[in-house]
Order: structure tokens, then sequence, then C-alpha cells
């Protein structure tokens, strides 16, 4: 539902991240659902103010009436299927007053980011594995933002992706050590200073410390930075043997 009437900004509440959480539901091959729990304390907003959910990406936009402040309503169908989904969506909400004859927009919380229904092993591991429709000829590519682990989106296009990366040494060796230097460039070169404590920034470092003859340099010199991370790559793919493991399966080929 559109609002129709001109909205005035003046007098806002901001809404904190931490009283809204929207959850990103999958859809097999299709757009992605999603629900939301609001947390704000909805005694500080009129109980008839409209409640809105936006999500956004680049130049697209797609709105929902989520009912009211005092008795919220998700709608039936929550489906993102009006929002460019090549990158990440990122999600606003908007408590309007519409009791006058212009809406007063009264509170807001924006830049939004959703979670990812995970299983007990992805709520373990470093990185989600999410397939991502509308994506051409782009096989795979990577997601970040700054609350939440990384997502490696695999085009649904590609028959059982998630599975050939799973189990399959041609799609392992081409991916996976490419992303893994891909996230360590992404925290060295989009991060100051040091990782808040339990970040998933910090795992990631953590984990690469493990690999790489040495720790993360504090040296910010580009040449050292890159050194230090074509170093963990390289432990990474010695670790799980993927240089190997894409020969035998290659002879196994050619000889069938």
């Amino acid at each position: 539902m559109q609002v129709s009437r001109r909205i005035n900004h003046t007098g806002r509440k901001k809404i904190r991240h931490s009283e809204v959480e929207i959850r990103l539901q999958e859809q097999g091959s299709g757009p992605p659902s999603f629900e939301v729990d609001f947390r704000m304390n909805r005694k500080e907003l009129p109980p008839d103010a409209d409640l809105y959910v936006e999500a956004y990406h680049r130049n697209t936009l797609q709105r929902f009436g989520f009912g009211t402040v005092g008795a919220p309503l998700p709608p039936l169908d929550t489906m993102l299927d009006q929002v460019d989904l090549s990158g990440p969506v990122l999600f606003r909400v908007k408590v309007v007053d519409s009791s006058q004859q212009i809406s007063r927009l009264i509170a807001l919380a924006d830049r939004l980011a959703p979670r990812y229904e995970e299983t007990e092993e992805q709520r373990s591991s470093l990185m989600i594995i999410r397939r991502m429709p509308e994506m051409g000829n782009l096989v795979w590519k990577l997601s970040f933002n700054e609350l939440h682990k990384p997502v490696l989106c695999i085009n649904s296009s590609v028959p059982d992706g998630i599975g050939q990366l799973q189990h399959n040494p041609f799609f392992q060796s081409l991916v996976l050590p490419s992303a893994f230097r891909e996230v360590l460039m992404y925290i060295l070169w989009n991060q100051e200073g040091e990782q808040d404590e339990g970040s998933w920034q910090e795992q990631w470092i953590t984990f690469a410390n493990r690999l790489a003859p040495e720790e993360c340099p504090a040296d910010p010199d580009p040449d050292i930075r890159h050194q230090w991370i074509d170093d963990s790559v390289r432990a990474f793919s010695e670790k799980h043997h993927f240089c190997e493991h894409l020969i035998r399966r290659m002879e196994d080929h050619n000889c069938g």
C-alpha cells in the first residue's frame, strides 16, 4: 500500500536497529520472503499510526503495509519480487501519522540488514550460502554488510548449485579460494582498527591467522597486506587439497 499524501519528516523518532529483527526466508528458486519482529516501545507512538516496511536495493523499492502500531498485521505476501536481488537488500521501517491532512513520518529505522534463516551447521560456519535469482551469467558473488557474516550467492540457474559447491571439486577449486581472498580483502580494506570482539570480521581474521605463517599485519602497507592474504589463501588451498582433488577428478573424467 502506497502512502499517497505528502509526508512531513519534522521531529521524527529514531528506531534503533535492535528494536527490529527482519528474517529472510528462501522460497525455492524464486525470490525470498521475509518476517519482521517489532520490538520497539510502542507506548511512545500513537496506536493508530500506520506501520510500513520497505525493502530496497539500488534504485528499486518495495513497500509493505504492516497495519498500525497498536495492531501490527503482516501482509499475506512478503515476497521480494519487485526489488533488485543482484546485491544485498536492506530494509527500513516507517511509522506514519495519517490523522492530519498531511501525513507525518514520526519514527524511522533505516539500513536494516536482514538475518538469514540458518541451520545449526550454518550458524557455526563463517559464511552463509544462498541461491540467488537474477544474476544473469554471473555464477557466484559475495554479498557483505557490517552486521552479519558474508553471503556467498550462487546463481539459482546453476543446477544444484549449493550441492556442487559442497561436493564438486571443479566448483570448489574455482570458487572457494577466490571467495576466501575476497573476504579478507574486504575486511582489511574496508575496516579500520581492531575488529569488534565476536564480530564476523574477527572470526575470519582468527581463522586466517591459524592458517597463515604469520598473523594479520598491523602495517597498512598494501604490499604487506596482499602478501599475508596470498599466504592465507595458499594455506587454505593446501589444507583442502583443492588442486589435487581437481586434477584427480579431471583424470577420472578423461579416463571415463
